[in-house]
């Protein structure tokens, strides 16, 4: 059954993409406009992005304001080194696990308005953008130079979650709220429906070797082969906003809400604790 209407999500969704407008913090998590992202660094620490910064916290419940003040943390990714943060005229990497922050302005990337990030966990160095407007990007060495690899119409104009599964960097999960889940066994240069289902972000688990994790209309959906085929995890009915992003690490996933906001803590992805927030 599905966790929320359709219109909601889309709602949800659209309010966190778009020009900041009013938002509040709930105890324990940053007050400011929408929660975009979360991530975990490879030491372990919780990355929440809003639409006015990046925070780092190692329990949940207390949070530092790390990078990006002012600026749209919209996606993040931080299971390997090098770290980025993208966004809305955002793209910045980490090579110190996320302590300090450089500003990436490739010439070869035809735009800053990214809406969907990933990196390999094969190898830090390569990742992935979905340029708003132009497509998705490839590139091989930490986002210094890049090529493009597929056009509008073959990659998705409501890409909003994306992630490099599998031993190598050429297998990607893309999810969208119109598109669904969609799979690349080519580095992105074409893409196959794997799960027709509203999804708006996703996740690998470091600690389950092909396991994967999405977000869509009907809770929490998850994979164990590369994002071939899903299942239905939880209709994440207990938790009471809407959730927006989701994070995982080993033996533990992360799930972050608005409407209240807050933050959950699940260990096996079926039962959910609150960590902060009402």
């Amino acid at each position: 059954m599905p966790l929320k209407a359709l219109p909601r999500i889309l709602l949800a969704i659209a309010a966190a993409t778009i020009a900041a407008c009013g938002g509040g913090g709930a105890a324990g998590l940053p007050s400011g406009d929408h929660i975009h992202s979360l991530g975990i660094t490879v030491d372990g620490d919780l990355l929440l992005g809003l639409h006015g910064g990046l925070y780092r916290s190692d329990d949940g419940t207390a949070w530092t304001l790390v990078a990006l003040e002012g600026q749209d943390a919209m996606v993040i990714a931080s299971a390997e080194l090098p770290m980025f943060v993208a966004g809305h005229e955002v793209f910045a990497r980490s090579d110190d696990g996320g302590n300090t922050f450089d500003e990436l302005r490739p010439a070869d990337l035809p735009g800053l308005d990214i809406h969907a990030f990933a990196q390999a966990p094969a190898d830090g160095r390569v990742i992935y953008a979905f340029v708003v407007g132009h497509g998705l990007f490839a590139s091989a060495d930490a986002g210094e130079r890049w090529e493009s690899r597929a056009e509008l119409g073959i990659v998705p104009t409501d890409t909003f979650g994306l992630a490099v599964v599998g031993p190598d960097s050429d297998t990607l999960v893309l999810v969208g709220p119109e598109s669904g889940v969609l799979r690349s066994e080519d580095g992105g240069r074409t893409f196959i429906q794997v799960l027709d289902v509203p999804a708006w972000a996703v996740a690998v688990d470091p600690s389950g070797p092909g396991t994967i994790w999405a977000l869509t209309r009907s809770g929490l959906a998850r994979s164990d082969d590369d994002g071939l085929t899903w299942t239905a995890a939880s209709t994440l009915e207990e938790l009471d906003g809407q959730p927006l992003a989701l994070a995982v690490g080993s033996g533990a996933l992360w799930v972050a809400t608005e409407e209240p906001r807050a933050l959950y803590n699940s260990i096996d992805g079926t039962t959910w604790e609150l960590v902060a927030g009402s």
